[in-house]
């Protein structure tokens, strides 16, 4: 263990304990996250419930361009920005990715190579840690309480029960519209995930 390494754990140990005592006081100290990128409708509400601050182990990131996905897949940086999320990935920081903030997402790509390619990177970064998620998950994901999973197709499968389950979700909110299979709904009976319309 480094010199780096024992601080950030001393460090850690004393925003706890001083946690602890505020809280047990009546004070509500606030959790403190690092924020990438702009969307200031997402960065206001994030600030009703946490401190922004560059010293944190909780990163969202809003957005990312193709070069910068391609730089991180590959555990390189091009600039400040993939620098810090590298050296957060080797602290062993959480890291949020806002999924509709990757840029590639916003073309209409039809040529499957392309679609392709840019999805095999994204599997990279979940490979090393980082959380893509939609926008509307941010919070629940923040957040110390149960994990929600946002499921936006039309059929759910076992398949597809599983792999939230993988993703450590506590809570599977759907439409009302939702079809889910007799092999998912026998599965989900002796499962821990509970499911919410919404």
């Amino acid at each position: 263990m480094n010199e780096n390494d024992l601080l950030d754990i001393i460090r850690k140990e004393i925003e706890k304990y001083i946690r602890e005592k505020n809280s047990s006081q009546g004070q509500n100290i606030k959790e403190k996250i690092t924020l990438l990128g702009e969307d200031l409708i997402l960065k206001e509400e994030l600030k009703k419930r946490f401190e922004i601050s560059d010293e944190s182990d909780k990163i969202v990131v809003f957005s990312l361009e193709i070069d910068e996905l391609f730089s991180i897949s590959n555990a390189t940086y091009i600039n400040p920005k993939t620098e810090l999320i590298i050296k957060s990935l080797l602290k062993n920081k959480y890291i949020y990715l806002i999924e509709e903030g990757i840029s590639w997402r916003s073309y209409s790509c039809e040529v499957k190579k392309i679609a392709d390619k840019y999805l095999s990177y994204e599997k990279e970064l979940k490979d090393m840690g980082i959380k893509i998620i939609k926008k509307m998950e941010v919070l629940d994901y923040l957040d110390n309480t149960k994990r929600k999973k946002y499921f936006d197709k039309k059929v759910m499968t076992l398949k597809d029960v599983k792999e939230i389950e993988r993703e450590a979700a506590d809570e599977i909110v759907i439409s009302d519209k939702i079809f889910i299979t007799d092999s998912a709904k026998e599965y989900l009976k002796n499962s821990a995930l509970e499911i919410k319309k919404g």
